[in-house]
């Protein structure tokens, strides 16, 4: 919330969302991955705690539990994760891009910011 609340509030008031550079686009859909897939590690953790801790049966096969489960949950979290990790790269590739050309605005920026929201759609449902 810290990275959307600056990029909201620290941006010139005549930039809009289609002129920007790609790095705050990249952030945006990384907020939203990570409030998306945060919980499902958070779940995985607690249910991996309890049954440590506590000693539940969600991994316990005997009780009926699942043993894959936790592998199940952190493929969930661990493959959006990579995909979490690579649009910012593309966001500082056009910023350093652009700073080395001197232009203030990569053409296909439009359509790299839809590219990068649908790998960002398609590997949390891979």
């Amino acid at each position: 919330m810290n990275f959307y609340s600056t990029l909201s509030n620290m941006k010139c008031p005549s930039l809009n969302l289609g002129i920007i550079y790609l790095f705050p686009w990249a952030i945006y859909i990384i907020l939203i991955l990570l409030l998306l897939i945060l919980p499902i590690l958070s779940g995985t953790i607690g249910i991996l705690l309890s049954d440590l801790c506590f000693n539940t049966i969600y991994l316990d096969p005997a009780f009926g539990g699942d043993p894959v489960l936790y592998q199940h949950f952190f493929w969930f979290f661990g493959h959006p994760e990579v995909y979490i990790l690579i649009i910012p790269a593309f966001g500082i590739l056009n910023q350093i891009l652009s700073g080395i050309t001197g232009n203030i605005i990569i053409y296909g920026n439009q359509s790299m910011v839809l590219a990068m929201s649908c790998i960002s759609i398609l590997g949390s449902f891979v």
